[in-house]
């Protein structure tokens, strides 16, 4: 009894330290999971606010102190109380998928490459506030937090708003389809004009779960899947069956037409037109059946309802398409890639038109006995429009009480050339000249005279290259009605145009009755080029023009369109990892 007595008398104190001890480590163990969770929030909210400055999302001027403005204030709103010097802020990358499935910070060179920031806070806290300092030294605090805020951006430079002349793109499509009697009505024009189609809806047609599966389908697959979606018994629908059967739309990869920067995560909410997508269809349709490298597809046009001036009488118009590059539909984000380059870029269409008119002016028939023509004019015309491509530099995203984003673009709009000629089998322009002839007359269909005076002219005009950056105003409203839809957000430019080019032919040979008296024949040498002019000129404004708007492009302008702006796709990730 004695010795138990004894033994409780050693123990008791030492269980009860053990218990003291215990408790105090629990205390100080709930203290610095305490604190970590603390500081964990203070470097959630500091990384949050950050990349609101990120490049895809910091809009057009972006700066590391911004980044550290924000994260600052934001933290401080945590109660950090620690110096500007303890939060560590570094912009970067966060969209690599590691061996695991997660997410790697990867920090980047510039801040215009980033979509993301990565925040961390170190804190060296003592161990236990009771026991001795020197005895249990203290520990090193680590928190870091990385968040990804981007804007995800679609828009395309392929005519959304410049549906005019039906008829014209009605003979396009016929060319295509191999239908010259084909037509578009004004019902299905309408129809494609102002619908748009939500990616989920496309990837739910063609039976596939993400934007990757998506891209390898076929062409043919697509018009499918849009005339599924559009209503098979539509107008629109009908049209996209009809685009189905064409010839090398098979060869076509969806990912030809819609350009997605790299693993973007696409919300499948995002709309895009499908005026848009039917012309990248058309014209990556029209670049696969050219006859070989830089070949013409001949567009049998039906011109008798054109009212072109100055002609009497139109006797042939002979029009082909060549396709440098067709437009794409894009989807991205506004940074640079690693190589410097913008990541999300969008083309208009490179394409050349070449139409041949043999044209009669001021002509005098007599009782079906006598014809006097007066002049006829044979036109060669090539319009090369050089097309343009864009990119995508800066979407100040929505925050706070701001529900809309600010879309910025780099515009680069290619030469354009309207020139006498004709494109060779390498797709290249060739100067021909024009062949005007006066005084031709017949009698009972025998030539009595024919030609009196003969003219050889040529025009050859440049419109130069142009750069530029436009914000599309009003913003972009992210929250739109469900049943209407967001409004598109279009930019246009019809650049020089029609009327600021000088169309002046320049005369190279006038001969009379094979003589060659130019300098004798000035008044009438001036009349002709007054005539040649004026029908170079109504054959653009009646014909060409058109048909370039219809595809996207005007001479010498672009237009551009912004579809849908998605920045959902937000991201925080702690404790990530960082890439070395």
């Amino acid at each position: 009894m004695f010795r138990q007595r004894g033994a409780l008398t050693v123990i008791t104190p030492l269980l009860m330290l053990l218990v003291i001890l215990l408790g105090v480590m629990a205390l100080d163990g709930a203290r610095l999971f305490s604190l970590r969770k603390e500081m964990q929030s203070q470097v959630n909210a500091a990384a949050t606010a950050a990349a609101d400055a990120a490049q895809a999302c910091g809009g057009r001027m972006i700066a590391l102190s911004d980044m550290r403005q924000r994260a600052l204030a934001a933290a401080r709103a945590q109660g950090f109380e620690g110096g500007d010097d303890d939060l560590i802020i570094t912009p970067g990358l966060l969209e690599d998928v590691d061996e695991n499935g997660g997410l790697i910070f990867q920090a980047a060179d510039f801040i215009d490459q980033t979509n993301a920031v990565l925040v961390s806070y170190q804190r060296d806290v003592k161990i236990s506030l009771l026991l001795p300092e020197d005895i249990f030294g203290t520990v090193s605090v680590n928190v870091n937090a990385a968040v990804r805020k981007e804007a995800v951006v679609t828009m395309s430079a392929a005519g959304s708003t410049a549906v005019v002349g039906g008829g014209l793109l009605g003979a396009l499509l016929g060319a295509i389809l191999g239908d010259s009697d084909y037509t578009l009505d004004p019902t299905s024009l309408s129809s494609l004009a102002n619908t748009t189609v939500q990616l989920g809806e496309l990837l739910n047609a063609l039976g596939v779960n993400d934007v990757a599966g998506l891209l390898p389908l076929s062409g043919q697959d697509l018009a499918n899947a849009l005339s599924t979606i559009s209503g098979a018994a539509t107008p629109l629908g009908r049209m996209l069956d009809s685009i189905v059967g064409a010839a090398g739309i098979e060869t076509i990869k969806v990912g030809d037409i819609l350009s997605v920067v790299g693993e973007t995560e696409v919300p499948p909410n995002s709309e895009f037109p499908i005026y848009d997508v039917v012309i990248s269809l058309v014209l990556n349709i029209v670049q696969s059946q050219q006859p070989g490298e830089g070949g013409l597809l001949s567009l049998p046009l039906n011109i008798s309802n054109l009212n072109i001036p100055l002609l009497a009488d139109i006797r042939t118009v002979d029009l082909a398409l060549h396709v440098g590059e067709p437009p794409t539909v894009a989807f991205g984000p506004a940074r640079r890639g690693q190589d410097g380059e913008w990541v999300t870029r969008f083309y208009a269409p490179d394409i050349t038109l070449v139409l041949v008119a043999d044209a009669r002016l001021l002509n005098v028939d007599l009782l079906e006995l006598v014809s006097l023509n007066l002049a006829s004019v044979k036109v060669p015309l090539a319009v090369a429009v050089g097309g343009g491509k864009g990119e995508l530099v800066a979407a100040d995203c929505a925050r706070g009480r701001i529900n809309d984003a600010e879309v910025t673009v780099d515009l680069h709009r290619q030469v354009a050339r309207v020139a006498t000629g004709s494109v060779n089998s390498l797709g290249d322009l060739e100067q021909e000249d024009i062949d005007a002839r006066v005084g031709t007359l017949k009698l009972l269909g025998v030539p009595l005279l024919d030609p009196a005076i003969r003219l050889r002219a040529g025009l050859d005009v440049f419109i130069p290259a142009e750069e530029k950056t436009v914000t599309f105003d009003p913003r972009y409203p992210l929250y739109c009605s469900r049943a209407q839809g967001c409004e598109r957000r279009v930019w246009e430019d019809d650049g020089a145009g029609l009327d600021g080019l000088n169309l002046d032919v320049d005369v190279k040979e006038v001969r009379l009755l094979g003589l060659d008296l130019e300098s004798l024949l000035t008044p009438v040498t001036n009349l002709l080029e007054d005539l040649l002019n004026g029908v170079v000129s109504s054959l653009l404004k009646a014909i060409v023009n058109p048909l370039l708007q219809t595809l996207g492009i005007g001479l010498g302008g672009m237009s551009v369109t912004v579809s849908g702006v998605d920045q959902s796709n937000i991201q925080i990730v702690e404790n990530v990892t960082v890439a070395n």
